[in-house]
């Protein structure tokens, strides 16, 4: 089995807490679930026999940023993304690297379904709106920062992993619409950071 860094030991310890389902966990529990099984990591330096919390606060909001954690009230939960991260990290060799996985599959049926997609695919691309730009993210104007962020990044990587396993027309016009999206609301997304 490949060293995990500490990040993705967080991630491992998410998935294990949450019986790999987006059952919110406590911070707390969190942190004592990842000195249990990783205490050489997750230790107060000079009490090994104290978990250190500040090994993880930063880790858990760059995963959010990265849309595999999502955060409220106090308590963190995988995302799908996350889940199948977690999973492929436990797992490793699992699955089938030339198909989709799961939470990627959704999102490019979701995508297909959105009307930016529609308009795109039949040559209205101007006519695509910020309205359109939020569904194809599957966000609100009311979404938060980090919550936008890292719905974009999980897109992102559907499409990306879209283009590079199947590498058809299909995909490409995925990838297309997504770059258009991309740079047609750029500050959109640019005042969301």
């Amino acid at each position: 089995m490949n060293v995990l860094s500490k990040p993705q030991k967080i991630l491992a310890i998410m998935y294990d807490l949450s019986k790999g389902t987006t059952k919110p966990l406590l911070y707390e529990d969190i942190v004592v679930g990842a000195f249990r099984k990783y205490p050489e990591d997750f230790q107060l330096r000079g009490y090994p026999e104290y978990p250190d919390s500040s090994d993880i606060h930063k880790p858990l909001y760059k995963m959010k940023t990265q849309g595999l954690v999502r955060a409220a009230n106090k308590s963190f939960e995988l995302t799908p993304q996350g889940i199948e991260v977690a999973s492929r990290l436990i797992h490793s060799n699992q699955g089938n690297k030339d198909r989709l996985t799961k939470p990627e599959e959704n999102e490019i049926n979701r995508i297909v379904g959105s009307s930016a997609f529609r308009l795109f695919n039949e040559a209205r691309k101007n006519e695509i709106l910020d309205t359109d730009f939020y569904e194809y993210l599957a966000v609100t104007v009311r979404t938060n920062k980090g919550d936008f962020i890292g719905r974009l990044k999980n897109v992102e990587n559907a499409v990306n992993s879209l283009v590079q396993k199947k590498g058809d027309l299909f995909s490409n016009k995925i990838k297309e619409l997504h770059q258009f999206l991309i740079i047609r609301f750029n500050e959109e997304i640019e005042a969301r950071k």
